[in-house]
């Protein structure tokens, strides 16, 4: 009877709120006028948020029934692999499940360090830095990167990580018609030469699932001065002759200046990474707000 009582309360309360800032502007207008997302689960078609109950490599359990996953980016099935759960289950018994601190601080283990030279190593560059989570790497190494005085050269089609960290950064923006090597060169060749340029690309685009023409973009990013940065989120594990990545598989990789990577595709886990020049990866290191104030990626995670 108490719990009844307190539901109508709260309902009208809700009522007297929505009917006072029914007559002032409000931000949350849009919200209670948003309805697609309840038509679409209305008339079933509504695809996101599945509730899976089981999961493993190539199969899932959806209200009570066994369905084919493929839509899955666990590409090399390491995700359910036995050593990679041992691994996180060991590092879960020897720091515990969270490190509750920035890696800034007081959340850097041991575990992150060895991670980062192994990466370093496998794709090419001097130094690597770990992150909790992919798009924290491209919203902060971005705005990190370039300010207001800097151009960024962005495809169309790049991941929306990279579009967020742009708007962050507050740079020029020149978008890119995808994969347009004739529109690239005319954005690098009208662009004031007084200023900075960075270039920042997917390596495999993430909705279309092609392969970003690196090799060209090098030789304009050479031939007009810029920096290249390249997200290989859905190329780490996959191109390249040992699965290390877009500029590996085009032979350009001491061409490229920072190269961005994620665990939660090939490597089956969770997190994010940049590598390159030592120097840089320091700087970045003291400068990424989405490292410096994020706690640190758990060592389950890095473990695994």
């Amino acid at each position: 009877m108490f719990i009844e009582f307190k539901d109508v309360a709260k309902q009208k309360m809700t009522a007297t709120r929505q009917q006072y800032f029914s007559r002032v502007p409000d931000v949350f207008t849009k919200m209670y006028r948003f309805t697609r997302a309840k038509t679409a689960r209305a008339l079933g078609y509504y695809p996101y948020f599945p509730n899976i109950e089981k999961s493993d490599a190539t199969e899932v359990t959806i209200d009570g029934q066994k369905r084919i996953m493929l839509g899955s980016n666990n590409y090399l099935g390491l995700a359910t692999h036995p050593k990679v759960i041992e691994a996180g289950i060991k590092a879960l018994k020897e720091y515990g499940s969270g490190l509750t601190g920035s890696r800034f601080l007081n959340g850097n283990i041991t575990l992150h360090f060895e991670l980062e030279n192994r990466l370093a190593k496998y794709v090419g560059m001097d130094q690597a830095l770990v992150f909790s989570s992919g798009f924290g790497v491209n919203l902060g190494i971005i705005s990190a990167v370039a300010n207001q005085n800097d151009y960024i050269f962005s495809d169309e089609f790049n991941h929306a990580s990279i579009v967020d960290g742009i708007r962050f950064a507050g740079a020029i923006k020149r978008k890119i018609r995808h994969n347009d090597m004739k529109d690239l060169e005319y954005h690098l060749q009208s662009a004031d030469p007084n200023r900075a340029r960075f270039i920042v690309t997917d390596g495999v685009f993430s909705m279309e699932g092609d392969i970003a023409k690196l090799d060209k973009i090098i030789a304009l990013a050479n031939k007009y001065h810029a920096r290249v940065m390249v997200d290989d989120a859905h190329s780490i594990g996959v191109l390249g002759p040992k699965g290390n990545g877009t500029a590996a598989h085009f032979g350009v990789t001491n061409d490229i200046d920072l190269i961005m990577g994620t665990f939660s595709k090939s490597f089956g886990s969770l997190g994010g990474f940049i590598a390159g020049e030592e120097a840089i990866i320091d700087y970045l290191k003291h400068h990424t707000r989405t490292m410096i104030f994020t706690a640190a990626l758990p060592p389950t995670n890095v473990a695994s």
